[in-house]
């Protein structure tokens, strides 16, 4: 009996000794349509709420990013540690004063949350490409992009595709994409538009990949 209570004893120290597995970070990407009236109200008070984002605790990216395509798109682009900081934000001053402002300026949003959990049941494929370029690569890439995005949007599958700019930083930009399955992205991948135009996009700035799984509601 007292080998048996040793080794339950030193299988808890084990176990409670064990690390533990790091919190998932959460991506939050807010698609806003916006009326062209409201438009520059709208991203001033978005911008006061990025600058107050970007301090919580917690948070490792924020911003609003608005579509090179359609002047009336938005997206709120934003990452926290774990649940606990997005839920500290959600109850913070700066959001109980701002997003119920903003919310009254849109037309639509659509909230979508990637927390790198497999989703169950049917789901579709999201990927978000954060690229980074210089002064003076600026208007090359964006061109580049805007090729890419028209070309894409005709592939097979495709149920989004579209080129962000930073209200903030001139050298950020995100390629949104989503598609409706790895087959549909493995054909686009191919497509005589993609390798063409990537490795030049590559060639003037950083092109990063995250992918995602969204699920079908």
């Amino acid at each position: 009996m007292k080998r048996i209570l040793v080794a339950v004893s030193l299988l808890l120290m084990l176990v409670s000794c064990a690390p533990k597995k790091a919190a998932e970070p959460i991506r939050l990407n807010c698609l806003v349509s916006v009326a062209a009236e409201n438009r520059d109200q709208y991203i001033e008070l978005c911008k006061q709420h990025v600058a107050a984002s970007r301090e919580d605790e917690g948070n490792i990216a924020f911003d609003l990013m608005e579509s090179a395509t359609d002047s009336s798109k938005f997206l709120i682009f934003e990452t926290w540690a774990d649940q606990a900081s997005l839920d500290k934000h959600s109850a913070s001053q700066h959001f109980a004063d701002i997003v119920p402002q903003t919310s009254a300026l849109a037309t639509t949003v659509l909230q979508q949350m990637q927390a790198g959990v497999e989703p169950e049941g049917d789901f579709v494929l999201r990927l978000n490409c954060p690229t980074t370029v210089s002064a003076e690569n600026r208007e090359a890439v964006i061109a580049l992009c805007k090729e890419l995005v028209a070309s894409s949007l005709a592939d097979e599958g495709n149920i989004a595709y579209d080129l962000y700019l930073s209200t903030t930083d001139p050298a950020k930009m995100l390629i949104f994409e989503t598609w409706k399955d790895q087959e549909s992205l493995d054909k686009h991948s191919a497509a005589e538009h993609f390798t063409r135009l990537v490795p030049q996009i590559q060639a003037l700035g950083t092109l990063d990949v995250e992918s995602f799984k969204l699920p079908v509601k």
